[in-house]
């Protein structure tokens, strides 16, 4: 197993398109790009690098400055002229000469672009490191009750019929959450293996019209196998 190769922190999204858009060239043409694909590519992340560096920090940064611009001019006082804060925009990147105008949609291009790389016949291990395209290898998951278990939430929501279930959890780099659930008191029934959050309930009440409470549980699931306890029950009441 292995991380994600893209940054989940915008604060470090911007070094990880940079070092794309220096190593790209270095591989694109062995992995059967042309010119034109690899400088666009390297115009594209060259541009989200740039919009989630430096015009984002300066962006950020302004913002009080504007809002203590408008105080000024509401209730400020003083015998000068008003004059509004200037704000002046970070210089844009240099783009690849040649390369096209960078349109809606370049992470996008950039992650359909790094899928394609990848079944190349040509790609390596190595390449992909290098370009950042793949994660570093993730530690095998300890067995079952050595690590807390997933932590979950629940609510009620509208459904057709009645309300459903709704279980709100983190993977915390775990592959998958297994969720139980027993209604008034009764046995546990396992929901199903998912690893997307939420997980939606969406079963008919046990009695059309009566209100029941359910309880959930989960546990992580790795390499095939359960690798933590269940978490406390948490209840909820599911109304027609």
């Amino acid at each position: 197993m292995r991380d994600d190769f893209y940054p989940k922190l915008i604060s470090e999204q911007a070094d990880w398109h940079l070092n794309f858009a220096a190593k790209f060239p270095l591989y694109g043409a062995i992995l059967g790009r042309s010119p034109l694909q690899i400088n666009n590519a390297v115009a594209d992340n060259l541009t989200l690098a740039y919009g989630l560096g430096e015009w984002r920090t300066s962006v950020r940064e302004f913002g009080p400055a504007g809002t203590a611009s408008l105080e000024v001019l509401k209730k400020g006082t003083g015998g000068d002229p008003f004059a509004f804060t200037t704000y002046t925009l970070p210089p844009p990147p240099t783009l690849p000469v040649g390369a096209d105008p960078v349109l809606p949609g370049a992470l996008d291009r950039t992650f359909g672009l790094i899928k394609g790389l990848k079944g190349e016949p040509g790609f390596t291990l190595a390449m992909g490191l290098d370009m950042g395209i793949v994660g570093s290898e993730a530690p095998p998951p300890p067995p079952p009750g050595e690590v807390p278990p997933p932590v979950i939430t629940v609510s009620a929501i509208s459904g057709t019929e009645n309300q459903y279930g709704r279980v709100k959890f983190v993977k915390n780099g775990h592959e998958y959450v297994i969720i139980e659930c027993r209604i008034n008191g009764g046995a546990y029934v396992e929901l199903g293996m998912t690893n997307k959050s939420p997980f939606i309930d969406d079963r008919p009440l046990l009695v059309p019209g009566v209100a029941e409470i359910r309880e959930y549980h989960a546990r992580y699931y790795d390499d095939g196998a359960p690798s933590s306890d269940w978490c406390g029950p948490e209840k909820v009441t599911i109304s027609p």
